[in-house]
Order: C-alpha cells, then structure tokens, then sequence
C-alpha cells in the first residue's frame, strides 16, 4: 500500500482559475468595504483621538454619508472593472484587477501599522488581516505560478499600490487640514 502524499506545509492546494482569483478580489474587496462602511461611525469618534495628528482622519462632525457614499464607489467601481475583465477576457483587465488586490494588499498593511499606532481596532483591520493579507498573497502567487504575470510585475503593481496609498493618504491629510482651518 503506498504512503500517502505528504500536505506541502499542511495547508490545503487551491488551483483557482482566472476568473475565479478575479471574483475572490472583488469579493475580499466588498467583505474589507462593508466592514470599514458599518463600523467608520461608532470607531471614529473614540479613533481620532488615539491617533497623532500627522495620521489623516475624517472629523466626527464630517458627514457620515459621505464617507459611506465614499466606500461604496471604492467598491462599486472597481467590482465593474473586474467583472468586465471576466466577461472581456482581456488581460490589460486582469492586470488591472490584479492592481485592485495590490492596493488591497498593500491597505492590509497599513491598517495593521495604523492599529499598532492607534493601540486600538481601526475600521476594516479584521478584513484586512485575515482576509485580504493571506488572499493577497494566494492572489500574486498563483499568477507568478501560473504564469498570468511576471514577478517584475507583480511589483510593479504593489509598489504602485503603494503609491497611489501614499497620494491618498496626503489628499485625505490635506482635506483634513484644509476641514479644520
């Protein structure tokens, strides 16, 4: 009788298709939106006053409808980029969806270093760290493994993702700074 095969790390193999790393991004996208949507207004108050100044936070007196109207377009819209990669098939799409999960991941880190500054659950971190940071890195190495993209690229999209949170953290300071004038 032969010995069985032996589990590579005991963690279970997961062979997902395309389509199918494109439908868990935009899935961890809406679970990691929905958190941030309903917890923003009960964590807000109590949050922006653990955290330094330098950190960008909305006011409480901010409109909570904005901010929610805010979360939804940043699910919204980029679940329409992914379901016409889907549909479309065209891989400058599935890059860019591959580009949705760098910035999921690269936002997984930040709520983590903004938990550890805040002492204290940030909106979104659950989702972040147990959702999206393992799925992220299922996500990019299946497409090295794959051969989907490169490793350059799969770079080249995180550290683009970095980027543009960079951007979005110093217009979110600015609005903050520019709200408080």
């Amino acid at each position: 009788m032969p010995w069985p095969a032996p589990l590579q790390c005991g963690v279970p193999h997961f062979d997902l298709t395309r389509n199918q790393v494109l439908a868990l991004i935009a899935v961890t996208l809406v679970l990691h939106t929905a958190e941030e949507y309903f917890t923003f207004p009960f964590v807000l108050p109590t949050l922006a006053q653990r955290l330094p100044p330098w950190v960008p936070m909305p006011s409480v007196d901010q409109s909570v409808s904005g901010l929610h109207t805010a979360l939804i377009l940043a699910a919204v819209l980029p679940c329409l980029v992914i379901v016409w990669a889907m549909i479309s098939r065209i891989h400058g799409l599935f890059v860019a969806g591959l580009f949705i999960e760098a910035v999921l991941l690269v936002n997984a880190i930040f709520h983590s270093v903004t938990a550890i500054v805040a002492g204290a659950y940030v909106p979104g971190l659950v989702t972040a760290v147990l959702i999206n940071l393992p799925a992220g890195i299922y996500v990019f190495h299946r497409a090295i493994r794959q051969h989907w993209i490169r490793i350059r690229v799969a770079w080249q999209l995180t550290i683009a993702a970095a980027v543009l949170h960079v951007v979005w953290l110093g217009a979110a300071a600015m609005s903050v700074h520019h709200h408080h004038r």
